[in-house]
């Protein structure tokens, strides 16, 4: 059980921290404003590994999500999972909710930073989009929390229960004609230690003592 726990808890955190890292990645390398440039009423944006980075990060974060589900099984936020705790239950459903916002905000992000275009604000300037600083680092960051949640139910979950019977003891009463065949169990005859008694000794009648006559004056 103990090799099982390490080895869930090592593979979603491997998995967690490439999420995150490649989501820190696309946060450093996101197009800035000032890189962008304008040529003829168009955008024209620097060659940037954000897109690829904030795609890997999103898809890391759903196989996080899904191995944490198999592990778990099908229903561990049910009802009638005896297994599952309160806890486990509340920390999966923030490792869903993480999850789903982390990709959300990973491909939203990586959509637009390699976004074409522009438009006229309305101070007649023309303007370009560019992602907003700290989203990528956003969605890295609940990528993390959702494989640290997903950790915690895993391991507040608990243990399947095992029940133990016994075969309760079974007495006869002496002399009973038990079947040895149809018996699970083979009852010997009882057994009486040998009783040992002291020899009656028997010691002659004795006979009354005899006085001689006396006689008086």
């Amino acid at each position: 059980m103990e090799n099982k726990v390490v080895g869930f808890c090592a593979i979603v955190a491997v998995l967690g921290i490439i999420s995150a890292a490649s989501g820190f990645a696309a946060e450093f390398t996101r197009v800035k404003a000032d890189e962008v440039s304008i040529d003829d009423d168009s955008c024209v944006y620097p060659s940037s590994p954000a897109l690829a980075l904030g795609i890997i990060s999103a898809v890391f974060a759903i196989i996080t999500q899904v191995y944490i589900s198999i592990a778990f099984g099908a229903c561990r936020c049910c009802g009638n999972d005896t297994n599952s705790t309160p806890i486990s239950k509340l920390l999966s459903v923030l490792s869903w909710v993480a999850t789903v916002i982390a990709v959300v905000l990973l491909l939203t992000a990586a959509g637009l930073n390699n976004k074409e275009g522009g438009q006229v604000d309305s101070y007649g300037y023309f303007t370009c989009y560019v992602v907003k600083p700290g989203i990528f680092a956003a969605g890295a960051v609940l990528a993390l929390l959702s494989a640290v949640f997903g950790i915690a139910a895993y391991i507040t979950v608990a243990p399947p229960t095992t029940q133990t019977t016994t075969n309760p003891a079974v007495a006869f009463p002496v002399g009973a004609n038990v079947d040895p065949e149809k018996s699970p169990m083979r009852f010997l005859p009882q057994q009486y230690p040998p009783q040992q008694y002291s020899p009656q000794q028997y010691h002659p009648q004795q006979t009354p003592q005899q006085y001689p006559p006396q006689q008086y004056a």
